[in-house]
């Protein structure tokens, strides 16, 4: 299996850097939960 790297934008590691730890630390969680299964039981495609 490949190995991912979650990277975000600038923009959005502002707005995450905004929030306080409580809210953010899921968000986290979740986001580098996607390096380790980018394709999650239940997940969506997101079109552009």
């Amino acid at each position: 299996m490949p190995n991912y790297t979650a990277v975000l934008s600038k923009k959005a590691q502002k707005q995450l850097d905004k929030l306080s730890d409580n809210i953010a630390a899921p968000i986290i969680e979740a986001i580098l939960g996607l390096e380790l299964n980018p394709r999650p039981v239940g997940y969506k495609k997101i079109k552009r």
